[in-house]
């Protein structure tokens, strides 16, 4: 992609530009990137717009990934998922190379939901590689981990989320808990009695992870509480 064709990409960001959106936004996510404050359905309407070809697309990825604009980082995110179908395995390492900047959970989650997980479900060798990521020293990449099983759960294939969930529920990390406890809930849409009977065996895990978790099963909170209140 040509330098013009960059900067009249970044003008019309420019001219959507909303200085109060993009004060809260960065507050909401928790950011340390720049914000132009533009809505999500406008950026992937521009990316819909988009014509590039596949590895026009990957030259302006690292351009936008490399900004240091949170807007235009989710934007290389939305321009790169349309090419999955093209070259999932050469997106999976291209993007798995680059996972390090993302550090707020809308950029994983896009990652994980809409692009690693999609690549995963459709090549399961790839599953190796998302246990090794579940290790990271980045709690961003092992939240990720977690949340590419999302696409698996859709097809009722949950047994890789309660493997990585049985040490994710009680990592440190706000983040990793809160998507782990996503991802069981999840889980437990496909197989309700599958996830009662794996928080039953971890009752103890991290409070954020037990609340996303049991969502939609109150009874277990009840079960909780009075374990906790017989200990006590």
């Amino acid at each position: 992609m040509k330098i013009m064709e960059i900067q009249q990409l970044r003008n019309k960001l420019k001219s959507l530009e909303n200085k109060e959106r993009a004060e809260k936004s960065k507050s909401y996510l928790k950011s340390p990137y720049e914000f132009y404050g533009i809505s999500v359905p406008e950026l992937r309407k521009i990316a819909k717009e988009c014509k590039l070809k596949f590895y026009d697309t990957l030259n302006l990825f690292d351009e936008l990934w490399n900004s240091g604009n949170h807007e235009e980082m989710s934007l290389a995110l939305y321009i790169l998922g349309k090419h999955i179908k093209e070259q999932p395995l050469e997106i999976w390492e291209f993007l798995f190379e680059r996972l390090e900047k993302a550090k707020t959970w809308d950029h994983i989650d896009e990652i994980s939901c809409h692009i690693l997980g999609e690549i995963l479900a459709n090549n399961i060798s790839l599953t190796s590689e998302i246990k090794k990521m579940s290790e990271s020293r980045n709690p961003w990449i092992r939240r990720t981990s977690i949340v590419s099983t999302y696409n698996l759960i859709k097809k009722c294939k949950i047994e890789l989320t309660f493997l990585l969930a049985e040490k994710l529920i009680y990592d440190e990390d706000i983040y990793v808990q809160k998507g782990t406890g996503w991802m069981l809930r999840e889980a437990g849409k496909k197989n309700r009695l599958a996830l009662r009977e794996f928080i039953m065996m971890h009752l103890n895990m991290k409070p954020s992870a037990f609340s996303y978790a049991t969502e939609k099963m109150l009874e277990l909170r009840q079960i909780k509480k009075e374990k906790l209140k017989n200990i006590s």
